[in-house]
């Protein structure tokens, strides 16, 4: 779990989220409002929403996804990889006392334990099918 986390307004630009994630070497902000989060915008939602569709200057409330998911601090890792599978999501918000205090991503599950990729992989592929 990453717990150095890297925020970004929600009236920001697409731009000033390319440039802090570039910056900050990460692949996903979560978005802040009044000291809260309220959502995250990830690399993904970037080439989708922003240079997939020509619209570079789009505000980070347009594009970031307001549902966060997420696992409680105490969750183990397969527990994420399989709310990863279920949500078909990248990566988690980790959570304690309804506060954000981690994210963890596959890529971070797979480092730790390849088989649970898998179980991620088995749960989308039976959803994508359903």
């Amino acid at each position: 779990m990453k717990t150095a986390l890297v925020t970004i307004g929600e009236d920001a630009s697409s731009f000033d989220a390319a440039r802090k994630m570039a910056e900050h070497k990460v692949g996903c902000l979560l978005v802040e409002k009044g000291g809260r989060i309220t959502g995250i915008v990830t690399d993904s939602d970037l080439i989708k929403k922003c240079l997939a569709t020509e619209r570079v200057d789009k505000k980070i409330s347009e594009i970031a996804s307001k549902n966060l998911v997420g696992v409680g601090i105490d969750a183990d890792l397969s527990e994420a990889a399989r709310v990863m599978g279920q949500k078909k999501v990248r990566r988690l918000v980790i959570q304690k006392g309804g506060r954000v205090v981690g994210i963890i991503s596959e890529s971070d599950i797979v480092k730790v334990s390849p088989s649970l990729y898998d179980l991620i992989a088995q749960k989308q592929a039976l959803q994508a099918s359903a």
